[in-house]
């Protein structure tokens, strides 16, 4: 019977990757997504995974600056961080600066088309006894809200964020 071993990273050296990047007690390193779970190897796997978030990430080898890169494997974002030794870098710069932008046009979009409604209904006001005389308000309300989700269900797609891993977590410890 022959012993599978993958090709490329061994278990062997992902798990002193694991215990190099911050040591915790069972030799993990600290999620740099959630924050709140430990990144340990998937067995039989060349990649680590999060005991919290369930993200999976791939160690890369940056040769130019002698640093292992962790990168998100499970996402079409490129999202990669080095560990300083203190805490967890974003390593791509340009993905920082884009991130801001994209943080501005979201809110943006939130703000803008509300603003738009609300000048509506303050500058053209409706007769009050009109039938109809709250839903100018109301728009203005739903306009907000409704951009809103659009901005924050975008921003969760983009970062991945585990809304599901955080209720179960939340439901967890109200059981206790």
């Amino acid at each position: 019977m022959a012993l599978c071993v993958p090709l490329g990273v061994e278990y062997n050296s992902l798990m002193m990757i694991a215990m190099s990047l911050k040591p915790l007690p069972r030799g993990e390193s600290a999620c740099p997504l959630c924050m709140r779970g430990a990144i340990a190897p998937m067995p039989m796997m060349e990649s680590l995974a999060c005991s919290f978030c369930n993200h999976i990430f791939v160690v890369e080898a940056d040769p130019r600056l002698n640093l292992q890169v962790l990168k998100m494997a499970d996402t079409i974002s490129t999202l990669r961080w080095v560990w300083t030794g203190q805490c967890w870098e974003n390593a791509n710069a340009v993905q920082v600066f884009t991130s801001r932008w994209l943080s501005v046009l979201g809110i943006l979009l939130v703000i803008l088309p509300t603003a738009i409604a609300t000048a509506a209904v303050y500058y053209f006001p409706v007769e009050p006894d009109v039938p109809l005389a709250w839903f100018p308000k109301f728009w203005a309300i739903a306009t907000f809200f409704g951009h809103l989700i659009v901005f924050l269900s975008i921003t969760r797609d983009y970062t991945q964020f585990p809304i599901q891993a955080y209720w179960q977590a939340l439901q967890r410890f109200a059981r206790r």
